[in-house]
């Protein structure tokens, strides 16, 4: 009797229809679906499958995610007047269907200054509290409540010797959960004030670093609000200088930025992952092929790093080209897990990509200096920002209200 059970069992499962395992397949979240792939070879070249990849990539986009819960747009622009010598910057909040209802919002000014210009790292922007950079200066601020708060120096910026100055760049700024606090990371570097290397602030970092000698090593510090101080640690991540301070995203307590470096001559590219709760980092490789076009093997690759439907994905695209590569990681870690699902362009007049919203909409810049437009992945259509001026810089951030009082934490 129990093995005749057995064996109904057996023969029921190598029966099951291929159009009823799709179906419920094509709902799966990605990391699930490639460890599904050992059990059968059918199962392992799914995405190569055209109609069940179609249905995988509406599934992707249309099934609403948490992350975007009670979260709207927000759109910091920066304009320059006509010999680029005063910066003019604004930011709204966007609401609607079609983003066509615009809320102006007023930067803080705590150094008094005429037109204060922050770049606005991306990676905080769900949890509420924004951290905002300007060369060497750090403020959290809370649009909802108004409330900001300046970042203090740390020991290692104010014990620099004479003729010497130090260097910070910011990586990462999340929301601790078990310890709630927010922290931020970011890397020190000392470098000889020498008539060489001292030149104006418009000057990129990498043309100083080129010109001094360092002769003491950098670092990486954490800041924590809750003991508002910045203390060392002690954790091999690779250093980058052409991560952008803005390319960055936060969720479920790590911080995540691209990075690269050299390996046998070559490029290596990767996820760089740093956990806030318990201070350690890892990294995802990124295949060689994952947005390799035979036919463009000659171009550079640019990669920007967004959050699509709650997922961590690379946008990639080459320069002199308007064809656009959208790839998502399904497992942290896990070098096979990022899976190639939207490829689409030409789109000749568009720039880059300044960020993602919810429903499959990519925001981009024009190449005409235009107001910004948003991409449908699912209706494959454009749409410009309505009412929304054209700018030099633009950045689109996703936000979550918050009415926590910084101060609340920070005592």
């Amino acid at each position: 009797m129990v093995m005749a059970k057995s064996l109904t069992i057996a023969k029921v499962s190598n029966h099951i229809p291929e159009d009823l395992a799709f179906s419920v397949l094509n709902k799966l979240p990605l990391k699930s679906l490639k460890r599904f792939g050992c059990v059968s070879k059918t199962w392992s070249l799914l995405f190569q499958n055209p109609n069940f990849l179609s249905k995988f990539r509406n599934n992707f986009i249309s099934i609403p995610h948490s992350y975007y819960n009670d979260t709207s747009l927000l759109l910091n622009q920066v304009m320059y007047n006509h010999n680029n010598s005063q910066v003019y910057s604004s930011m709204h909040s966007l609401f609607g269907e079609k983003y066509e209802n615009r809320l102006k919002l007023e930067f803080p000014n705590p150094f008094q200054q005429e037109d204060p210009f922050f770049n606005i790292l991306c990676c905080g922007s769900i949890t509420g509290i924004l951290c905002l950079s300007q060369h060497d200066k750090v403020i959290l601020w809370n649009p909802t409540t108004d409330e900001f708060k300046v970042i203090p120096p740390s020991s290692a910026e104010s014990s620099v010797p004479p003729h010497w100055d130090a260097f910070t760049f910011v990586y990462g700024f999340g929301y601790d959960h078990v310890s709630d606090d927010y922290k931020i990371i970011r890397d020190v570097s000392f470098y000889e004030i020498t008539d060489q290397n001292r030149l104006p602030s418009d000057v990129q970092w990498e043309d100083v670093w080129s010109t001094s000698q360092t002769y003491y090593e950098p670092l990486w510090e954490i800041y924590s609000l809750r003991c508002n101080s910045w203390r060392k640690i002690d954790v091999d991540i690779p250093r980058d200088w052409e991560v952008s301070a803005e390319n960055g995203l936060f969720m479920d307590g790590i911080c995540h930025w691209f990075s690269s470096c050299k390996n046998n001559g070559e490029d290596e590219h990767f996820l760089v992952s740093f956990d806030l709760t318990n201070e350690v980092s890892f990294a995802t490789l990124i295949p060689l092929d994952l947005d390799i076009d035979v036919n463009e093997k000659c171009n550079l690759v640019e990669r920007q790093l967004i959050m699509l439907n709650g997922s961590i994905a690379s946008i990639s695209w080459y320069l002199h080209t308007s064809i656009f590569h959208i790839s998502v990681l399904g497992e942290l870690g896990v070098k096979e897990s990022w899976t190639k699902l939207f490829v689409f362009g030409p789109l000749p007049y568009i720039e880059y990509p300044i960020g993602a919203g919810k429903n499959g909409h990519i925001f981009f810049s024009k190449k005409d200096g235009g107001p910004p437009v948003y991409f449908d992945l699912i209706t494959q259509m454009i749409e410009e920002l309505g009412g929304v001026k054209g700018a030099h810089y633009s950045q689109v951030i996703i936000y979550k209200e918050n009415l926590l009082s910084i101060g609340g934490i920070n005592h």
